[in-house]
């Protein structure tokens, strides 16, 4: 059975960190110590204070009425207090070798495969001082060398709770970890991304950002408790559409029709297939084509930063609503316009308004080839004739397992005279 925080600490017999050992005057002059345990360090007040961080603890011995803290540059430290020498010596020992554990994948956390960095994430879930604050940094970092794009954790019954990660649009189950960690790491979660901790019955959704990576982080209630999906937002992989691993010859064939027309070409395909970093690549190389193009996106919300594009989150502009928000950003008059994701007929009927005025308009769009997406927007009810006029093509995107490895697929479908032409 694992023992929960509360446990851990109730065993070395003290209580939640810091712990302050400051004597009065009389035990001072007897000599005995002014200290504090704090998480991540010693806070040692001799003649002038001095913080030690765990992992430069070397040894840590119990000595009559004392404990002995030996360091990694050679220094000693005497330590006395009216708590008992052994469990004081036992609870610094045990804080030195969890953080030297934690300071070890620091230092190289490439040199563990995703197992190695799972076991330490379940081991972190147990430490004493900072488990969840060290748990997330593991399971972020892990996620990140990986190149997982989404972390789920959803609660299963009212004790277990799942984690799984998504590679190459693929779900990847990883382990079930008790509910109760489950909601102690969603809570660390919610402070990083600036949502409200103590709120666990309404959506909530935040972002922050790591050194290299962002987070996006989204909450949702259930029966159990809340469910958390996270998205991890890495730098654009592709500096080019000849990058993405397309077939044949059809990147050339896509930048060829975004430069040389006009109108709105759709990127479409299921969850994970590559839509966003297709548009991203597509953006970059258009910006970059020497032709002085204004390029200018609305994302909801912005998903990585790309040199050379304005890039609006929907928040940022103060509206809710990607219609209305792409009408003022007309007012603008980009040459180039990328929308994050067509969600509803208003916003489809603006895009392809806006097409039929001399715009580049590039759009994300969940179909599963390119006939359900003409199929899709005409069910939305958009007129015949701005279909007709506006749509120039879409390009469908898919991974294929291929010798057991998921392969990027694409097709680009143009459209004209009413027809699909592959």
């Amino acid at each position: 059975m694992i023992k929960t925080q509360s446990q851990l600490q109730s065993a070395d017999g003290f209580g939640l960190m810091p712990l302050n050992f400051k004597p009065g005057r009389l035990k001072k002059l007897l000599g005995h110590s002014e200290f504090m345990v704090e998480a991540d360090c010693l806070v040692f007040n001799d003649n002038k204070p001095e913080r030690l961080l765990y992992s430069e603890f070397e040894q840590v011995n119990a000595q009559p009425g004392r404990v002995r803290i030996e360091l990694t540059d050679g220094r000693q430290i005497f330590l006395r207090s009216e708590a008992d020498s052994g469990r004081l010596a036992s609870l610094l020992s045990l804080l030195a070798e969890q953080a030297g554990e934690y300071s070890a994948y620091q230092c190289a956390p490439a040199a563990c495969n995703v197992e190695q960095s799972m076991q330490l994430f379940e081991k972190c879930l147990n430490f004493r001082a900072l488990p969840y604050v060290w748990a997330v940094d593991i399971l972020l970092t892990t996620a990140a060398l990986n190149h997982f794009s989404d972390i789920h954790m959803e609660p299963l019954d009212s004790r277990h709770a799942r984690l799984t990660f998504r590679a190459s649009g693929q779900i990847r189950q990883s382990l079930d970890i008790d509910l109760h960690h489950q909601q102690r790491l969603l809570a660390r979660l919610k402070y990083l991304a600036g949502c409200h901790s103590h709120i666990a019955n309404t959506a909530q959704e935040g972002a922050f950002k790591q050194e290299n990576y962002d987070v996006r982080l989204s909450t949702f209630p259930t029966d159990h408790g809340e469910r958390a999906a996270l998205r991890i937002i890495s730098a654009v992989s592709f500096p080019d559409i000849a990058s993405l691993g397309w077939q044949g010859e059809l990147a050339q064939e896509w930048l060829s029709n975004l430069q040389n027309d006009r109108g709105l070409f759709i990127i479409c395909g299921p969850v994970g297939s590559g839509k966003t970093t297709a548009m991203y690549a597509s953006l970059s190389q258009l910006a970059d084509s020497g032709r002085n193009m204004r390029v200018v996106t609305i994302e909801d919300p912005v998903e990585a930063r790309i040199h050379g594009i304005c890039q609006s989150s929907l928040d940022s502009t103060r509206e809710k609503d990607l219609s209305v928000a792409f009408k003022h950003l007309l007012r603008q008059d980009p040459d180039v316009i990328a929308l994050g994701e067509i969600r509803d007929s208003a916003c489809i009927k603006e895009a392809l308004q806006a097409a039929l005025s001399g715009h580049l308009i590039l759009a994300t769009f969940h179909a599963g080839s390119p006939a359900e997406a003409l199929d899709r927007i005409k069910q939305m009810g958009i007129e015949d004739y701005l279909v007709f006029s506006g749509l120039r093509g879409i390009l469908h995107l898919e991974l294929k397992n291929i010798n057991g490895r998921p392969q990027p697929r694409a097709e680009f479908a143009r459209y004209a005279n009413g027809q699909l032409r592959i």
